[in-house]
């Protein structure tokens, strides 16, 4: 069962990338390890953790509650609170010379076609709209609706982590959702927050929040 973990974070705010090596380092036990777990960084500085095994703080870094148990009973038509960080994306048409059509930052590739004063303007618009239709999308695989007037999206980031001379630099971006569901399937949805949403989960994205209203 997946265990929902509340770290305290042993400095600043730092990178993602930094907030990637220090929790993957409570799960590394092996050069083969694969990441079998979600996390999020919180305002204040903590960290919550959603895996299958317990974390193992060898080096001392943290500071771990005790861990709970994720089994939540759901059923049919409950109405939950979430919190969501993701980097919704769009893919594209496959392009010549590449296994997988690319993806592409769902807000940049609305604002994309625009002038620089259009972009200024639709900024905002653009976040709420088409953050609201990937969650929507996401919705439909995975046992839950929502309704637009019941979802903030907000906290719009784009992030660069440098990978050495050797290799280009990942970009990617991340959207905070904010709002109200309501279940329609409730293992679905279960299974769909313990494998996570979207992509960029390496780097603090993907882990849904919930709770009652």
């Amino acid at each position: 069962m997946p265990l929902l973990q509340r770290d305290t974070s042993p400095g600043g705010p730092g990178s993602v990338d930094v907030d990637r090596r220090l929790v993957w380092s409570l799960f590394a036990d092996g050069p083969d390890r694969r990441r079998d777990f979600l996390w999020r960084r919180m305002e204040d500085g903590t960290f919550l953790v959603l895996s299958e095994r317990r974390p193992e703080d060898y080096h001392g870094l943290f500071e771990i509650d005790e861990p709970k148990a994720f089994a939540p009973a759901l059923a049919p038509g409950d109405r939950l609170r979430f919190s969501l960080r993701a980097n919704p994306t769009v893919r594209k048409s496959k392009e010549p010379g590449r296994r997988h059509a690319p993806r592409h930052d769902v807000v940049m590739d609305a604002l994309h076609p625009l002038s620089d004063s259009s972009r200024a303007e639709r900024r905002m618009s653009a976040i709420q709209e088409k953050g609201f239709g990937w969650l929507s999308r996401q919705s439909c695989k995975a046992g839950f609706g929502i309704r637009e007037d019941q979802l903030l999206c907000e906290g719009y980031r784009q992030h660069r982590i440098d990978r050495g001379s050797s290799k280009p630099a990942l970009s990617f971006s991340s959207l905070d959702f904010e709002g109200v569901l309501e279940v329609r399937e409730p293992d679905l949805l279960i299974s769909a927050i313990a494998r996570g949403f979207g992509p960029s989960k390496a780097f603090g994205c993907g882990l849904m929040l919930i709770r009652r209203l």
